[in-house]
């Protein structure tokens, strides 16, 4: 195969962007994505863990991958990634803003984690999208797949930060949804309760229960092989297990 060849696989390959795609939820989505021939650009700070998955990737065959290590709680790195993206790919298909941090404090001990949470949870996936917003508007197609969560119905107490910053960051989702459908991108928020990734790890509890992130990246991919009518806003999901 030559050069040229070579260049015309990748650019009639479609562009995923999934963020926080070195484990868990992310790499679930990644891993799927791959599976159906995209091209998955994965993001995180674990650079081990995103060579991990971008060598599982070029080894599947169907896909392919590549990373950058960007600190998410850092909007220069952020944008700058932004930046890099638009400039390196001729189409941005897929967005998976999914990177996100979880921390308990509450109102009344104090909000001890609300700028952290603020700069991950939520200005982190704004500043991505607002970087590659003038690409997707000139396109005029693409899917936006916006990481919300149950906080979003039910605020937490004990999560208080958190559900604060995860509320700013859905009304984001709702205004993008709003703006960008009559332009032909679609953007859709999956709002899980606990899922069985990796934060669970030494804790007791019934992970057998809890929402698997292989669910919901085959669920993704189904909303994403949809008719191009059909737009889903937002999507619930629970657990079997009442308590999570």
């Amino acid at each position: 195969m030559v050069y040229a060849d070579i260049l015309l696989i990748f650019a009639a390959m479609k562009n995923a962007v999934i963020t926080g795609s070195s484990r868990g939820l992310g790499k679930a989505i990644a891993l799927r994505l791959a599976d159906e021939g995209y091209h998955v650009h994965l993001s995180a700070r674990g650079e081990a863990e995103l060579q991990e998955v971008t060598q599982c990737i070029e080894k599947g065959g169907k896909g392919k991958a590549n990373y950058r290590v960007v600190d998410f709680g850092k909007t220069a790195e952020v944008s700058a990634y932004a930046q890099s993206l638009t400039g390196d790919l001729v189409s941005i298909d897929v967005l998976v803003n999914n990177v996100g941090i979880y921390q308990l404090d509450d109102v009344t001990g104090g909000l001890a984690h609300l700028d952290q949470q603020m700069a991950v949870n939520f200005h982190a996936p704004v500043a991505l999208t607002q970087g590659l917003m003038e690409r997707l508007t000139v396109q005029k197609h693409g899917h936006i797949f916006n990481i919300a969560s149950v906080v979003n119905r039910e605020p937490r107490a004990s999560a208080a930060s958190y559900s604060m910053a995860k509320a700013a960051f859905f009304a984001y989702h709702r205004l993008l949804h709003q703006q960008l459908k009559p332009i032909g991108v679609k953007v859709t928020a999956f709002l899980p309760a606990s899922v069985n990734t990796s934060s669970w790890d030494g804790i007791e509890a019934p992970k057998h229960q809890f929402i698997q992130p292989e669910d919901i990246a085959d669920l993704l991919v189904t909303i994403l092989n949809s008719k191009a009518g059909t737009v889903v806003s937002e999507i619930d999901l629970t657990t079997l297990h009442p308590d999570y």
